[in-house]
């Protein structure tokens, strides 16, 4: 059983990205930590809770992070004109009912990875604070981190916040350069992966059609997910980003890697936040990133499908 942490910003993927970790028999979510990114904190540590009770795990514990950056105010845009004002645009699903915890997200991770009989694997789908921040206040747990799963950064392909960068990068470079720098093992699934595992209209359809609550639900989120897309990028469709870091964790040849020395951008503000990959050895760096290269996307489809079919079952 893999044991898991996912610190999100949910966001339509990050929705998706726990119900896949949910509904899989091959994982156990120890908690579920929130950051500010895709939208302000108030609303992704109620939407995760929302997604957890929609999918009857209320046995998880929901806590709530950092409210801002390390070092920086919070993008003021966020996701809103992707994910909607409250982060999770589209279908209604009603409000939570377990509350959130007390204990800071920060303090939640440091104080279970000290505790853990066995090494955690660490998911985040948002940028990079709390994690960051559990590193800086307790430099020892990355004893007991088995890797570090992370969605963001491009390397071959442009940014969607910039040019040069990635939006959960970009909110939080000096998270990231500590993060990337914290000799954890890590896994980098970039952009250039996510926007090739796209879901098109016929997928959706396909969801929809088998007729369950989670996949009717899911269908729901993706339609207003790729009208989003359609208003901004001309093309009615939609990456699941985040779900994919949790994927690899099913099928480990879902993605391809290249094993390089990575670092980010935190002083030039023309190329704040981009992940920088020396691919050809140049600066002769030991390699701190496994960065995603290939994605199968029809093998991603048939798994968002099949998993959404699935109820959850507590592992608790």
């Amino acid at each position: 059983m893999k044991k898991v942490i996912i610190d999100c910003d949910p966001g339509h993927d990050d929705a998706i990205a726990l119900l896949l970790a949910l509904h899989s028999e091959e994982i156990q979510v120890l908690g579920v930590t929130t950051v500010a990114g895709n939208s302000e904190l108030e609303n992704t540590r109620r939407n995760a809770r929302k997604i957890l009770d929609y999918a009857g795990a209320t046995d998880i514990d929901v806590y709530s992070g950092c409210e801002r950056p390390l070092m920086r105010d919070l993008y003021r845009l966020t996701g809103a004109i992707i994910h909607g004002e409250d982060g999770l645009g589209g279908p209604h699903i009603p409000d939570p009912v377990i509350p959130i915890k007390d204990e800071h997200a920060v303090d939640f991770i440091i104080r279970t990875l000290k505790e853990s009989d066995s090494k955690a694997i660490l998911i985040p789908t948002g940028p990079l604070t709390n994690i960051a921040t559990a590193f800086i206040k307790a430099p020892e747990i990355k004893e007991k981190v088995e890797k570090i799963i992370i969605m963001g950064g491009a390397v071959w392909d442009p940014g969607n916040i910039t040019s040069a960068a990635e939006f959960n990068i970009y909110v939080d470079p000096e998270a990231a350069k500590i993060v990337f720098a914290s000799g954890c093992e890590t896994y980098l699934v970039t952009l250039d992966v996510t926007m090739k595992a796209e879901f098109f209209e016929d997928d959706i359809e396909e969801l929809r059609a088998q007729g369950d609550k989670i996949s009717v639900i899911v269908a729901e989120l993706l339609d207003f997910f790729a009208n989003t897309h359609l208003e901004h990028f001309g093309v009615k469709s939609c990456p699941i980003h985040d779900a994919l870091c949790v994927g690899i964790l099913l099928d480990e040849d879902l993605i391809g890697f290249e094993h390089t020395y990575l670092d980010v951008s935190v002083n030039d503000p023309l190329t704040l936040g981009e992940t920088v990959a020396d691919l050809w050895d140049i600066t002769g760096k030991d390699k701190n990133c496994y960065v995603s290269k290939t994605v199968d996307r029809d093998k991603f489809v048939d798994m968002i499908k099949t998993y959404m079919k699935k109820t959850y079952k507590s592992k608790k």
